[in-house]
């Protein structure tokens, strides 16, 4: 069985609050909850059933804090046995590293409950509503979920661009992009990029196993297929998978301590300017919108 994935910037963010939130989001935190309320109230009012569904506080795996911000120690025990991510959900279906518990919305039985038309009532007054909450609590205008996530990504690519600038990292990724062996030097295109290499290898596995007519991806969007193989299967994958992250980290070992800090830093910040927590899932949503 294969997973077939549009990815999103819903699909990445996932719902209110998936982020990790490092020291000081409690401000962020609350920005969450008065969004959801607002929600609640907006629902009611129109006549439909809400329930108020903020994901839990994210709790830090141990040396993960440390390995985004750079920690070159904490980055190669982690690629050492997880690779980049890709492959090591397969291997490790119980490992809470790689697996970690889903929240799940309380909303979902109702929703499934309702009538296609219903649920097409339901559908169109959440979205009204959680435009109204955003507009009301962060003072932004947005369409849709998926176009508050969409400026939130951009809000972020665009503020993370000034690190191309940065007169240290830019030679930092002159000399990681020569030992890769890749044409591309600037540093926010290096961050991420042997990653973003495992992920389309595994959704061309993936597809190649693909039964029927393949999924269509929104406009601007990637569809990322993601193989539901076993750990045997997976695991020669990640094997290779391995090797090339610990390359990757072997090739910007001088790179990564000086880019990631800072680019921690604004993605954090910008995320807390929409009303989330944190910047850890920021990495992946940047190298899945470097496939769309």
């Amino acid at each position: 069985m294969f997973i077939a994935k549009a990815i999103t910037a819903t699909l990445l963010a996932g719902s209110f609050g998936l982020t990790s939130p490092p020291s000081g989001d409690t401000a962020a935190y609350e920005k969450q909850t008065q969004l959801e309320a607002k929600r609640v109230a907006c629902m009611t009012e129109r006549g439909v059933d809400y329930v108020a569904s903020p994901e839990p506080r994210y709790e830090w795996q141990p040396g993960e804090q440390e390995r985004l911000a750079g920690g070159l120690e904490a980055l190669r025990a982690y690629r050492a046995k997880y690779g980049f991510g890709v492959w090591s959900p397969n291997v490790y279906p119980k490992d809470k590293v790689v697996n970690p518990v889903q929240h799940e919305n309380p909303n979902n039985t109702m929703l499934m409950s309702l009538s296609a038309g219903q649920l097409k009532k339901w559908r169109a007054a959440d979205e009204s509503c959680f435009s109204q909450a955003v507009k009301e609590v962060l003072g932004k205008t947005v369409t849709s979920q998926e176009d508050y996530y969409d400026q939130l990504e951009a809000a972020v690519e665009k503020s993370l661009s000034v690190l191309d600038q940065d007169k240290q990292l830019v030679q930092l990724g002159k000399q990681f992009a020569a030992c890769l062996g890749v044409s591309r030097t600037e540093p926010t295109a290096l961050d991420g990029l042997s990653h973003t290499k495992i992920v389309r290898q595994a959704s061309d596995v993936a597809k190649k196993a693909w039964k029927g007519e393949l999924p269509k991806a929104p406009k601007g969007k990637a569809v990322i297929f993601r193989p539901n193989l076993k750990p045997a299967q997976a695991r020669p994958y990640l094997d290779k998978e391995i090797k090339a992250a610990l390359k990757d980290l072997e090739c910007g070992k001088d790179f990564y301590p000086a880019y990631s800090p800072k680019a921690m830093e604004i993605t954090s910040r910008v995320y807390q300017e929409f009303g989330r927590e944190g910047a850890a899932q920021a990495i992946p949503s940047r190298i899945y919108r470097k496939l769309a």
